[in-house]
């Protein structure tokens, strides 16, 4: 099993479309996904998915559910880990929370890749789940803030830990435009951090997306033909080689590190 953790410096960027895409197209490739909102006090892979879940990760957080009791099969092939409103943050979890988190896992078994969608910024949550990662893509857009907000977060992700980090450029008008923004974050990284992002790709700004936003459809369901489908696409090839088929340790080892265990 891998773990992908996909986040931004900025909100507002596209992070849990192209989540929920990428797991999609992932998951067409014959890998059993696994999403999970990362963003714990806001609720929204399951709004873009159009699933209202009964149950939230916060019910096995406070013990009322096992962690297999609150997944969700979706009719797209992936299972969803939906997030709650109202829980504390991680670092502050009682022994016993934790304990009910960490005991759900030696009951999930499986997948072969879990997905992160974490929340904007540099929040102790967001900086958890990247750490804890095996695989990070960090989205930007052509924007200035979103260029100086993913800045800020690599040089607190790098202060604490040298990984690598994957770069997708999202919303650009060509590829030349991409380009730029890659040049432009590694000739800064390089400079103050001695870090050059590994390039990922890119997506087209594309009013279709939106549409399959404002219908809580996933884009490559409504528009598979579409340039931008096809860009997102392209990256799902790239991110299956080489998945693991057994969940079971890796995603035990993703959480404890996440907990602090």
């Amino acid at each position: 099993m891998r773990s992908l953790c996909i986040t931004s410096g900025k909100g507002g960027v596209g992070k849990t479309t192209l989540a929920i895409n990428l797991g999609i197209a992932i998951a067409r490739r014959g890998q059993r996904v696994l999403l999970i909102d990362g963003d714990l006090g806001m609720a929204n892979l399951n709004v873009q998915l159009g699933v209202n879940p009964r149950f939230t990760i916060q019910d096995v957080v406070c013990g009322r559910k096992a962690l297999n009791q609150v997944i969700l099969s979706t009719e797209y092939d992936l299972d969803l880990l939906p997030g709650g409103s109202g829980i504390a943050e991680l670092a502050d979890l009682g022994e016993s929370e934790r304990h009910n988190v960490l005991r759900g896992l030696e009951e999930l078994h499986g997948y072969d890749i879990l997905i992160i969608d974490t929340a904007a910024g540099i929040s102790n949550n967001v900086i958890r789940f990247i750490l804890a990662a095996e695989h990070v893509i960090l989205v930007a857009t052509p924007e200035p803030s979103s260029l100086t907000d993913a800045y800020g977060i690599t040089k607190v992700v790098l202060a604490k830990q040298r990984k690598a980090l994957n770069l997708l450029v999202n919303r650009v008008a060509s590829a030349a435009e991409a380009g730029n923004v890659v040049k432009r974050l590694n000739t800064a990284a390089e400079r103050f951090m001695s870090f050059e992002f590994d390039f990922i790709g890119y997506v087209p700004l594309d009013p279709l997306i939106q549409e399959s936003i404002m219908k809580q459809k996933p884009h490559l369901i409504l528009h598979p033909r579409a340039a931008s489908a096809r860009q997102i696409d392209e990256m799902a090839i790239q991110l299956t080689g080489g998945a693991g088929k057994d969940i079971k340790g890796g995603l035990g080892r993703f959480l404890r590190t996440l907990l602090g265990h």
